[in-house]
């Protein structure tokens, strides 16, 4: 399912929060919305499913326009053809397993093979033999598996995602991250995730598209935000940056601390040491600017090193 945005504004209270946003989300991708708290991510998201109404502009899923201002369309959340993955999991307390993912077929009266249905998605999430357990019975990880089984039993065209994984301690965070991104690719299915989390994003995503107040800053594969981000907030927000003025800057791992054909030198004296495990991280200062580095091995505090950064490797923020 292909979903089209074109010109969506919204405003809460006569504030706006959505600003004429206009993007294409890639049938059977996995398109990240990332921004930080406030950015209205989540509000894009839920105009999507039909949880939120757009003041203004149009949501096209696949070949059917589901929201239109002008033509004064509105296609309940019900018939999107999409499900739902909550952050908080939105499990009913007093249902089993069965129950809890059964429920999402009934909700949508897709009841012909009920029964087929719901125990195709609980092995798909690898929760059979667990049919019969409360959430409350469950770990974090196995009650977001039920909330995943639940969107996916009634082999939706699309499932949102709204900060899934927020809940969950770190590890298991990485754990999941790579099971649903596996479970879609495997189930052909368009995924919209919203996220803060540009670790997060850069490591599932298909494609990112960066919100910042509003607006779409940037909409591209994550590599090409990373290396080429078209202004000063993406540059900042994704990733590590090393600003060698407003307008040039370079990411930590493509120094050196030897010279090498090609490359520029530059100086910073080193403010303290953290050591990650599989390297020690170092706070520079150069100029009036706050820079990393990450080295094999620990140097001694206030020592100057020199750093050596190829041309082709300092991105140009205009």
């Amino acid at each position: 399912m292909q979903i089209t945005l074109q010109n969506i504004s919204k405003q809460f209270n006569g504030k706006p929060v959505i600003h004429d946003i206009s993007m294409v989300i890639r049938d059977h991708s996995f398109t990240t919305l990332l921004g930080p708290s406030g950015c209205g991510k989540t509000t894009l998201l839920r105009m999507i499913s039909g949880l939120e109404t757009p003041d203004k502009g149009e949501i096209t899923l696949g070949n059917t326009c589901v929201f239109s201002d002008n033509r004064h369309i509105f296609v309940p959340p019900e018939k999107r053809g999409l499900s739902y993955v909550f952050q908080d999991f939105a499990l009913w307390p007093h249902m089993t397993v069965k129950e809890n993912v059964s429920f999402g077929l009934k909700a949508t009266g897709k009841t012909d093979q009920l029964e087929d249905d719901t125990e195709e998605a609980l092995r798909a999430v690898k929760l059979d033999g667990l049919e019969n357990r409360y959430p409350h019975e469950l770990s974090g990880g196995q009650q977001q598996r039920v909330a995943l089984a639940r969107a996916i039993a009634p082999h939706p065209d699309c499932i949102l995602f709204d900060e899934p994984l927020s809940a969950l301690d770190a590890l298991l965070r990485i754990r999941m991250r790579s099971e649903i991104r596996n479970l879609v690719a495997r189930l052909g299915i368009t995924a919209v995730f919203v996220t803060h989390d540009q670790e997060e994003a850069m490591s599932m995503s298909d494609e990112i598209a960066v919100i910042h107040e509003g607006r779409v800053e940037q909409q591209g594969v994550p590599e090409c935000l990373y290396f080429h981000p078209a202004t000063s907030f993406i540059a900042h927000f994704i990733g590590s940056s090393n600003w060698i003025d407003k307008n040039h800057l370079f990411r930590p791992e493509k120094a050196h601390t030897t010279p090498r054909d090609g490359c520029r030198p530059f100086t910073a004296r080193v403010d303290a040491v953290r050591f990650l495990g599989h390297c020690y991280e170092l706070s520079l200062t150069h100029g009036n600017e706050k820079w990393i580095y990450w080295s094999p091995r620990p140097i001694t505090q206030n020592t100057l090193m020199s750093l050596y950064v190829s041309d082709e490797d300092i991105i140009t923020i205009k």
